[in-house]
């Protein structure tokens, strides 16, 4: 009984309401033009929340961060006092880093709670334009089939092929059932809680087509044929844009990463020329924001590409733990390694040198392999299980189609298919599907179970809406014929997007390895020619480049590996549209820049001197 009383308490406490502190503005005409504003976000984002609580929580989270940024400002007052007296560069920066942090902290805080919405909003408008052309197939089917639109979303919305546009047809099938609202007018109410415009031309259409009496089915039909083109250009605009983004990384990187680094390298040589910023604090810019520069760039990337609202994959679980588990091996290994201090102290306290550099950089290349292999073998797997079934299923589809104009019925064309040479790599699918036939599951259901193994959008709906039309009875050769051709115009559409993209994957890679190259035998340049000079410069301002530009050097060195790993995700993401797919390439720009960081190291450009060659 203790088992059921805990399980029960553990429920009880998952289904509590929001608490006092939650509530303290929730019945405030504070927060009333907030909530106005929030009100429609909510809708359109598919969050089932009071937008009233949503606004008070808001209003609480700015009033604390206002208060924190109070407290921060206060604080770097003090510092600015103090600077003023002893005019020492450590209390000015941390006046500096204070007034900017208790600046920024509430309009960022107050952003990343509307971002969260704008999100999620963008992501549901993703998956309804992607799901739009299989959704518009699938009601014409039926319609086609003789079914009313009230049946058409009431069993949409318990599709498992669509999952936004089931939440639609769920909102739509809701009015119709417990406000006894019209098809029709559902619709267009429900037209407010979806952020899709080419999803929404698609009902509004309908609802035109039944009020005005025109023939509905040829309507559809031909805005079924309007949505294509759309999603086509969608598609081209997506790729077009991605090549920007590609060429604006490349850009970055052969200006504002040389950029920083050559500031960076002069700096250590003429200190005096770039004001008072610290080195310490230069060397942490350099090794922590700017490989999160990467990130920005994935980030961008996964809002412009084109994409599909598929699975997650399990590469990106294994990740979150080989990740960690890599940065504190390669600090172990740091640890363990004594020239003749540990090399995490030179680490850690940004001391380390040239000759630190070879074996600091092997440590981290080691962890990050640690990382990144163990999720990249098991994303390829999956990617390779998964996906590559488009072409087989157009041509299966059709089978279905002439199969069922000869008298066969679906389970007859899988027992002739499934050995097909034709069918490549689709046979996989078609022998479990007939494997579960022998066992007695009906045939709707085994082509469900099939389709989870599949990835790809368009491949994993068509299954599943041939299963729906064996169920509903309305599996004839012209609906399945119908079915084949959107799926073989949405293929095309992918496959043409897929080539333009492609392309753009040497793009990171080219401008990882000029923006290293360049950046290490420039700073090995110059620590060569100060060390051939170190009698002229043992003086005056020059005295200190010794010093500080070994350290640069290796700043730079471990920076660019992390930049490295974090580019080959992008590389995934730009190519493949998952980041996935970059973790291949995380680990072989690493050992890239593993590779050239070493050997850069042993090439300069300044000829060997003597320095009595050069004395007075």
């Amino acid at each position: 009984m203790s088992i059921f009383n805990r399980r029960n308490n553990k429920q009880s406490l998952n289904n509590q309401g929001p608490s006092k502190i939650e509530l303290l503005f929730y019945n405030s005409s504070i927060i009333n033009g907030l909530v106005k504003s929030v009100d429609m976000k909510i809708k359109k984002a598919g969050i089932s929340q009071d937008p009233r609580l949503f606004a008070s929580r808001l209003f609480l989270t700015l009033i604390l961060s206002i208060a924190i940024s109070a407290l921060l400002i206060a604080f770097s007052i003090r510092f600015f006092e103090l600077y003023r007296l002893t005019l020492l560069t450590k209390y000015l920066a941390g006046f500096l880093t204070l007034i900017i942090f208790g600046v920024i902290i509430p309009p960022v805080v107050y952003l990343m709670q509307i971002l969260q919405l704008s999100q999620s909003t963008e992501n549901r408008r993703i998956g309804l334009d992607s799901e739009a052309p299989a959704f518009a197939a699938v009601f014409n089917v039926f319609l086609r089939s003789g079914l009313s639109a009230r049946y058409v979303f009431d069993y949409l919305s318990k599709s498992t092929a669509m999952r936004y546009a089931s939440q639609i047809a769920s909102y739509v099938n809701k009015r119709v059932k417990y406000l006894g609202e019209g098809v029709e007018s559902a619709i267009v109410e429900s037209l407010n809680y979806s952020p899709s415009k080419i999803f929404n031309e698609f009902l509004i259409t309908y609802v035109t087509a039944v009020r005005t009496g025109a023939p509905v089915l040829d309507t559809m039909e031909a805005k079924t044929k309007d949505i294509l083109k759309n999603i086509e250009t969608l598609a081209s605009t997506a790729a077009e844009n991605l090549s920007g983004i590609a060429e604006g990384f490349v850009i970055w990187l052969s200006s504002g990463f040389i950029t920083f680094f050559l500031v960076l390298l002069l700096q250590a040589i003429f200190p005096s020329l770039f004001g008072s910023v610290p080195f310490p604090i230069m060397a942490i810019f350099a090794m922590i924001m700017i490989p999160l520069i990467n990130l920005l760039f994935i980030w961008v990337v996964d809002q412009t590409q084109f994409r599909f609202p598929e699975r997650s994959l399990k590469a990106y679980k294994v990740f979150y733990i080989t990740f960690p588990l890599g940065i504190v091996i390669s600090f172990i290994v740091l640890y363990l390694i004594k020239d003749p201090i540990p090399l995490l102290l030179y680490l850690l306290f940004l001391n380390g040198g040239v000759q630190q550099i070879p074996l600091s950089v092997l440590a981290f290349t080691v962890g990050l392999l640690i990382a990144v292999i163990p999720p990249a073998v098991i994303a390829i797997r999956e990617l390779r299980e998964g996906t590559g079934y488009d072409v087989y299923v157009v041509s299966f589809l059709r089978a279905v189609a002439e199969g069922l104009r000869a008298g066969l019925n679906p389970a007859t064309v899988v027992k002739n298919l499934k050995d097909s040479p034709e069918m490549g790599k689709f046979r996989d699918i078609l022998n479990t599907i007939y494997a579960y036939s022998l066992l007695g599951v009906p045939l709707k259901d085994a082509f469900k179970i099939a389709s989870e193994r599949i990835l790809d959008f368009s491949s994993k709906v068509s299954l599943i809406s041939l299963a729906d039309m064996i169920e509903i009875g309305s599996l004839t050769p012209e609906t399945v014929e119908s079915l084949a051709e959107q799926v073989d115009a949405q293929i095309r559409i992918r496959r043409n997007y897929n080539a333009k993209i492609r392309v753009l994957l040497y793009a990171p890679y080219i401008g990882i390895i000029l923006a290293l190259v360049a950046s290490i035998l420039l700073g090995n340049a110059m620590f060569t020619l100060i060390s051939h000079q170190s009698l002229a410069l043992s003086y005056g301002p020059l005295s200190n480049a010794t010093v500080i530009l070994p350290k640069s050097l290796y700043v730079i060195s471990i920076s660019a590996l992390f930049n490295s790993f974090l580019a080959g995700l992008l590389v995934g993401k730009i190519g493949y549209g998952k980041t996935a797919a970059g973790f291949t390439h995380s680990a072989i720009l690493v050992v890239i820049t593993a590779i050239l960081v070493v050997i850069s190291l042993h090439i300069s450009l300044i000829p060997s001197i003597s320095p009595s060659s050069t004395s007075l």
